[in-house]
């Protein structure tokens, strides 16, 4: 008799399921809440960064490029920052390495393009990337800290 109560039961679910309207989400015109650690696109603040190329390192794709120099005065200058996206595998291990915390998950979702050379991002894309990410947020990073204000004069006694 158990056989009969289980199709009545599934059958049931099916049935409301029907009745309930769709979660449909219009894709380019509306978006989804992207978790804080979700394993999305990758973004690179230039202003926390060193260039000690630990995030580089730590990458088992190599999809990561630093190229450094160094000033007159002893500074480090990053000449070179790219990430390929056509190859990484959005495992985390850079941001996980990064002590300064320059590279976040948390960027915009957009792996699905026509030209697959536009997945190549240069310092200047991502920088780009980094400040309509800040620009949306009100100046708060991925990972929910605050981003110094670009206009303070921090000289001013």
């Amino acid at each position: 008799m158990s056989y009969g109560k289980g199709i009545i039961k599934g059958m049931g679910l099916t049935f409301r399921q029907m009745l309930e309207k769709p979660d449909t989400i219009e894709y380019p015109e509306e978006t989804r809440p992207v978790p804080v650690y979700a394993r999305t696109n990758l973004v690179w603040f230039e202003e926390r960064c060193t260039g000690c190329s630990t995030c580089a390192q730590a990458c088992p794709d190599g999809c990561i490029l630093v190229a450094t120099s160094q000033d007159p005065e002893g500074r480090r200058n990053i000449d070179r920052y790219e990430i390929d996206f056509r190859i990484c595998m959005y495992c985390g291990l850079c941001t996980e390495a990064c002590p300064y915390e320059a590279i976040q998950p948390g960027g915009p979702l957009d792996d699905a393009v026509y030209n697959f050379d536009e997945m190549y991002r240069d310092k200047h894309k991502l920088t780009e990337i980094a400040q309509d990410f800040l620009k949306n947020n009100d100046g708060v990073y991925p990972n929910g800290m605050t981003a110094p204000d670009p206009d303070a004069d921090f000289h001013r006694l």
